[in-house]
């Protein structure tokens, strides 16, 4: 029986008379089967640095360490260590530049290369596309995110991609297995035995609670007097890396009451996950927590006797009018002074106090020189001290001008404080923040006068300063949430939202009780 044959790609061969020809194709085939493409992971004992980018430590200057890899295939090697300069940025926003490794596979080109991509500029930038065809192939090696008017790249500035999807490791010569069915079935079990614990925690959670009052109602039962269970309960937000805690309710007695800590939602547990600090007002935590961690603090209380109603009632009244105080007062749009314009509608200028913390943003036109007044801020979120803070002016053909903006304590004006040339069609920003009433001389004692039902109720006779008044009903034309509080300010009524000094708060418990 005769035999039959298909042909197939196969080699190499000795030529004879020439009639065997390789391309440069042919002779790095063999590199797909047996080597994945990326950046080898050797380098004389210190494999991480093979093809890093790396801030040179002066101006705007980065390096591109030496090392080898396997790129489209075909060996890729930097022999020395490379130096770029990195572009400025004169835009009002940041963006993020790439560092490429590239194998040009075209006639034209026949080249490995290392190449510097620039982003654009955005509020939220974004990496430059890198290059999909079939003949240009592309490996992003690192990110480096440029700030506005940036003077140096620093080590932070850098996002090393090596060893992500973007440019692998070389690790071994079989390419290695995707896992990434294996990750998801992970993922799910992961999400399903998570489920199952915050399931139960908040079966405990809720069995304690019952247990407790329970328990308070069989004591109330065997000694025949009133009993009441009141909740109290404080946040903490960790601004650095801490590992003591202020537990923020003052009348916390450990001897009478019982204590619950959350950290980041999950139960923590007396003795293994922290202790009670000295003087009963804070926690010590086994283990620090870094900056941004939410601590919250669930506070347990039983009132026994005859005054329990009106301690509860007063506690409930006393931490609806906390609230006001310590609420969100979100974006409130800021009346601007003479010519002075927004740049545009979705950049209109803008404060907003959380808490005791005040926000300023937008950009302005029509700024005509130095000690030009933007704006004035309600007395609630001045300052303790004059600030300043670095801005600039962008003229319509992308020039930017450095200048300067205080914020007035006394007066809250918002000033233009030192410039050189700005025309008034220049775009300035005005963006910063800054902690309020720092200092006695914009302090006032509050003092709670009671709710009226709409904003047109409050008084106009017979108020001072410090007064203060819940509204009942919501009030669109003066950002006005039904519960929220104003006070009057000496010339008219703002919305409450600067935190209460301990100090005062028995004068706000003697002015509802």
């Amino acid at each position: 029986m005769a035999d039959q044959i298909f042909s197939v790609s196969c080699g190499f061969w000795d030529a004879i008379n020439y009639d065997r020809t390789y391309s440069a194709e042919d002779m790095n085939r063999p590199y797909a089967r047996i080597v994945a493409d990326g950046v080898f992971a050797t380098n004389e004992g210190n494999p991480s640095s093979d093809l890093q980018v790396a801030a040179a430590g002066t101006s705007m200057n980065i390096t591109v360490q030496r090392g080898q890899g396997i790129f489209a295939h075909k060996w890729f090697e930097n022999p020395t260590a490379l130096l770029i300069t990195v572009p400025g940025n004169t835009a009002l926003y940041p963006r993020v530049d790439s560092v490429i490794a590239q194998v040009d596979k075209r006639t034209s080109g026949r080249a490995g290369n290392i190449v510097y991509r620039t982003g654009t500029p955005a509020q939220n930038p974004e990496e430059p596309d890198i290059n999909a065809t079939a003949n240009v192939i592309e490996y992003r090696i690192a990110n480096i995110r440029v700030e506005p008017s940036a003077g140096t790249v620093a080590q932070s500035d850098i996002t090393d991609l090596r060893g992500s999807a973007a440019c692998p490791w070389v690790t071994g010569l079989i390419r290695q297995v995707d896992t990434s069915t294996l990750w998801a079935q992970f993922q799910a079990a992961y999400n399903a035995q998570y489920k199952k614990y915050t399931d139960d925690f908040d079966a405990y959670t809720e069995a304690q609670r019952q247990a407790w009052e329970d328990f308070i109602s069989s004591l109330t039962e065997e000694l025949t007097v009133t009993t009441s269970v009141i909740t109290l309960t404080s946040t903490h937000i960790t601004e650095a890396a801490e590992d003591e805690i202020p537990i923020g309710i003052e009348s916390y007695d450990p001897e009478t009451d019982v204590l619950q800590v959350y950290i980041n939602g999950l139960l923590a547990v007396d003795g293994d996950d922290y202790v009670l600090g000295e003087g009963n007002a804070t926690i010590d935590l086994t283990t620090e927590l870094e900056a941004g961690q939410t601590v919250v603090f669930v506070v347990y209380k039983s009132i026994i006797g005859g005054g329990a109603d009106s301690a509860t009632s007063l506690v409930q009244r006393l931490d609806r009018k906390l609230d006001g105080f310590m609420a969100d007062s979100g974006w409130i749009e800021l009346a601007l002074e003479g010519n002075v314009t927004a740049a545009s509608e979705a950049k209109a200028p803008a404060v907003r106090a959380v808490g005791n913390r005040v926000y300023l943003n937008g950009s302005v036109k029509g700024v005509s020189g130095a000690q030009t007044k933007i704006a004035s801020l309600p007395v609630s979120m001045r300052p303790g001290g004059d600030v300043t803070f670095s801005s600039a002016a962008v003229t319509s053909g992308g020039t930017v001008r450095p200048l300067t903006i205080t914020v007035a304590a006394q007066s809250g004006d918002v000033i233009v404080s030192a410039v050189g040339t700005v025309a008034s069609g220049d775009v300035i920003s005005v963006a910063c923040s800054f902690l309020a009433n720092g200092t006695s001389d914009v302090e006032m004692i509050f003092r709670y006068m009671g709710s009226v039902n709409s904003y047109s109720a409050l008084p106009s006779e017979d108020v001072k300063p410090g007064d203060v008044y819940m509204i009942m009903t919501a009030d669109v034309a003066h950002h006005i949430q039904a519960g929220d509080c104003v006070l009057w300010n000496g010339i008219s009524w703002e919305l409450v939202v600067t935190s209460i000094p301990s100090w005062q708060i028995d004068q706000i418990i003697n002015s509802i009780s």
